[in-house]
């Protein structure tokens, strides 16, 4: 469903960053008042259309707090944290580009600068892993969601996601990885495919933390954390429950698909040229570039033949947790995969595909994620009752 670009990438952000109005991170009207600044296809006007906007707001939520209306620039900044976000996205290809470098920090700035005044405060955690911890009234410790992103989030952009677990009486924390947000960005740590390493980790992390409950951790992983946290899973058999969306099995099989026989010759040396040619087409050299960086790989080939590691082949039948695994009828990111996924775990799990006839269109239930976070919640009620369905107040 096109809602403004006929740039399918542009128009898939757009989406994105609609879809956290339910949050507060955005709103309609400013997202599309953006929209029609920016050039289709244009990234560097893209960049100028998100970040000037953010800029104002910014400016705005100084004035705010100069006249004391605390919760009005908290507001105001969760939004301009979101618009630098966005303003970066296509500029991922150069870890020291001045766009990704001052968006970046513009973003992670306005984001902790909100988040004791936010309607839902939080506060950071610190470690090999960080990210933000949000809890709800009352007394402790909680169930807990411990939500990783996928190949482009940062932990701060995870905040749209808190509201459904705090309003149902859950603790939300949401980390970078390797690969991810504050981890990449300043740390310059690529990603990897073995997060049954790093899920052990981040848990203990969580684990520490007096408002969580160590035997209620949840492991949600969304986009391209459906398959890193599959794999995290099998490396932390502590974790009350998995949350997937959608799953992800293998990403070589959807990669050769896209390839077609170049495919063949992807450990060719000969046929680099060939690789290497893909960068002068604009739409796979916008594609690829971000990933290869994240990947911590210089060239196309390398990146394809990286990308075979990345698959939970060998670990979903080891994951013992209860297990929610989702897709999308109309994703073209996991192409079917969760079923694939589904079917390969021996855990107690459940399968859920969403549908445009919901309005959850596109990959992660594009505009409406609360249609997924109300289903994954009725699913979690039935394995790991929160502490408000436990009957504490």
């Amino acid at each position: 469903m096109k809602l403004y670009f006929d740039d399918e990438g542009f128009d898939g952000q757009l989406q994105r960053t609609v879809g956290k109005c339910d949050s507060g991170m955005a709103n309609v009207g400013e997202c599309l008042y953006i929209a029609s600044r920016i050039i289709n296809g244009d990234r560097d006007s893209w960049y100028a259309g998100w970040s000037t906007f953010a800029d104002g707001l910014a400016a705005q939520a100084a004035a705010a707090e100069k006249a004391g209306h605390t919760t009005s620039a908290a507001t105001l900044r969760l939004r301009a944290a979101e618009y630098y976000r966005q303003a970066f996205f296509w500029h991922r290809d150069d870890l020291d580009g001045k766009e990704l470098t001052a968006a970046y920090r513009a973003s992670v700035d306005a984001f902790r600068s909100a988040l004791p005044d936010l309607p839902r405060p939080g506060r950071r955690v610190e470690g090999d892993t960080p990210g933000y911890l949000f809890a709800p009234s009352g007394s402790g410790p909680f169930p807990t969601i411990l939500h990783i992103g996928g190949y482009d989030n940062t932990a701060e952009e995870l905040y749209a996601s808190v509201y459904p677990a705090l309003d149902r009486g859950w603790a939300f924390v949401g980390l970078d990885g390797p690969g991810q947000g504050s981890v990449l960005y300043d740390r310059r740590v690529p990603q990897r495919p073995d997060w049954e390493h790093v899920v052990p980790g981040m848990v203990d992390l969580v684990a520490g933390l007096p408002e969580v409950d160590a035997r209620r951790i949840v492991l949600v992983g969304r986009s391209f954390g459906g398959l890193l946290a599959p794999r995290g899973a099998a490396g932390a058999p502590q974790l009350a429950a998995l949350i997937v969306d959608p799953g992800q099995y293998d990403m070589a099989a959807g990669v050769a698909a896209r390839l077609g026989e170049l495919w063949q010759r992807v450990d060719d040396p000969a046929a680099k040229p060939q690789f290497d040619a893909l960068l002068d087409i604009p739409a796979l050299r916008t594609l690829l570039g971000p990933r290869m960086v994240t990947n911590g790989v210089t060239d196309p080939q390398a990146y394809f033949q990286d990308m075979r590691r990345y698959t939970s082949a060998g670990l979903a039948p080891s994951i013992r947790c209860p297990s929610f695994v989702t897709d999308n009828e109309t994703d073209a990111v996991s192409t079917g995969q969760g079923r694939r996924l589904h079917d390969a775990m021996t855990c107690p799990k459940a399968f859920r595909r969403f549908t445009r006839a919901e309005g959850a269109e596109g990959h992660c239930e594009g505009m409406a994620p609360i249609v997924f976070w109300t289903a994954a919640f009725d699913w979690l009620d039935t394995i790991v009752p929160s502490t408000r369905r436990a009957g504490n107040p």
